[in-house]
């Protein structure tokens, strides 16, 4: 079982670039399902220790939690040393949901004051809000 493992999972190496995939609630709908970051220690030769450029993760990883990318993506120069979660990092990369679903509101007016969540997060509304409604900020 132990051989099978170790053949399927290869040890990584400091410098090599990981794919860590995202747990669905952590992410939106647009978001990317995985994030790149560059292992930057180990510890007891099977914990891995993680970072890319917005920051490090607190947790450690095992060999079957992420994937090895054949080229090097991210230099170690590049990775931030401050210990972010997941979620946060998630967060960060994210296009534009802020990390956990869509940005929306459910305004019954036209939009046109800041009480509306999306014109006060400098946002269009779309028709996820309030579908054919009449709306200034479309």
């Amino acid at each position: 079982m132990k051989f099978r493992s170790i053949h399927k999972c290869p040890p990584a190496n400091v410098g090599d670039s990981v794919r860590v995939t995202l747990p669905d609630v952590d992410r939106g709908r647009v978001d990317p399902r995985n994030i790149l970051f560059a292992v930057v220690a180990i510890e007891n030769e099977q914990y891995y220790k993680l970072g890319n450029k917005y920051g490090t993760l607190p947790q450690l990883y095992t060999r079957n939690q992420f994937g090895v990318c054949p080229k090097s993506l991210i230099p170690l120069d590049e990775v931030v040393p401050i210990e972010k979660p997941l979620r946060e990092i998630a967060g960060l990369i994210s296009d534009g949901s802020g990390g956990q679903g869509y940005k929306r509101c459910s305004c019954k007016g036209k939009c046109d004051t800041n009480r509306c969540k999306c014109k006060s997060s400098n946002i269009l509304c779309n028709s996820k809000c309030h579908g054919s409604m009449p709306c200034n900020n479309k």
